[in-house]
């Protein structure tokens, strides 16, 4: 279960307007099921997330990672990743919030963390400062007034600017932890993923993946599915249906016009995959992930709303 909260732009309070923002928070519950989100990146939006409760597994840019109770995520820009499962006995839940226009100083826009063993770090004593930031937020934004709206964004902004401090703290020599991946030699399986993620919206045979690469096909496949534990079709679907929901929450785009988008010319054909594998149809999964507090256009990138 997805609880999502935006947040508005906050006119009112201008000296915040050209710097980094918290755009959405979630409160996630996961359980053993499965994910609720397929692989997935944003190309303006990194992600900060706080596991407050229960154990998970997250697949960060191809490394696996194991959570537990303060345990925080930390998601660049463009960083392939999805929450992968739940496990013990009690569901995952974490906090996640969105950040647009981030720029950290020594680091590229809309990085937080260059390097990929710590993509997961302890938050220690500051668990639950984060924990009670992110929980005061939920509770702004659900019981909010009309007239409330600039001031919750001077809160997200303030809130913000401290939990991007601890996590500077923190990954200044502390909590670092361990991926189950012991190199980042590149491989023909990371060729092929990375060959699928500049064509996924295309309906490229094996033989063209396999050519680009001068290997033979039956290898390519052979090497994809030891390394990732699919196949190259299952990978590039879970690209589109990540990236699709990503558009339904994010713009007010057309379920049509999102499915082409994503590389799918029948409508129809589209709306089967994404229920196979978030388990409704795209038009369900956008009502249930409507924020109370929708962002402006200009906010949101500026995109308009296709037919």
């Amino acid at each position: 279960m997805v609880h999502m909260f935006s947040i508005s732009a906050g006119a009112a309070f201008s000296p915040y307007q050209n710097q980094s923002r918290m755009i959405y928070i979630t409160n996630t519950e996961m359980d053993d099921s499965g994910s609720v989100r397929a692989i997935h990146s944003h190309a303006e939006t990194a992600e900060i997330a706080l596991v407050y409760r229960g154990h998970g597994v997250h697949k960060i840019d191809n490394r696996i990672y194991h959570s537990e109770p303060g345990d925080l995520l930390l998601y660049n820009t463009d960083i392939l990743h999805q929450d992968l499962s739940s496990t013990g006995e009690e569901p995952m839940c974490f906090y996640l919030c969105g950040i647009r226009g981030l720029q950290l100083e020594g680091l590229a826009p809309g990085v937080i963390v260059s390097n990929p063993d710590h993509y997961l770090i302890k938050s220690g004593q500051y668990q639950n400062f984060i924990y009670r930031g992110f929980e005061m937020l939920e509770f702004s934004i659900q019981e909010r007034p009309p007239h409330m709206s600039p001031y919750i964004s001077a809160m997200a902004h303030g809130f913000l600017q401290s939990l991007l401090a601890i996590v500077s703290a923190l990954l200044d020599g502390h909590g670092a932890a361990d991926a189950s991946h012991a190199t980042d030699e590149l491989s023909l399986a990371e060729e092929s993923r990375r060959y699928v993620d500049r064509n996924y919206t295309r309906n490229f045979s094996l033989s063209e993946l396999a050519d680009s690469l001068h290997i033979n096909r039956y290898y390519a496949s052979h090497t994809f599915s030891a390394a990732f534990g699919m196949t190259i079709v299952r990978y590039r679907t879970l690209r589109r249906i990540g990236e699709a929901q990503s558009l339904l929450t994010d713009t007010d785009n057309s379920v049509t016009y999102i499915a082409s988008l994503v590389g799918y010319d029948d409508p129809n054909q589209f709306t089967q995959a994404f229920a196979k594998i978030v388990g409704m149809p795209p038009s369900k999964y956008r009502e249930l992930s409507v924020w109370p507090f929708r962002l402006n256009k200009k906010e949101r990138g500026g995109q308009n709303k296709k037919k």
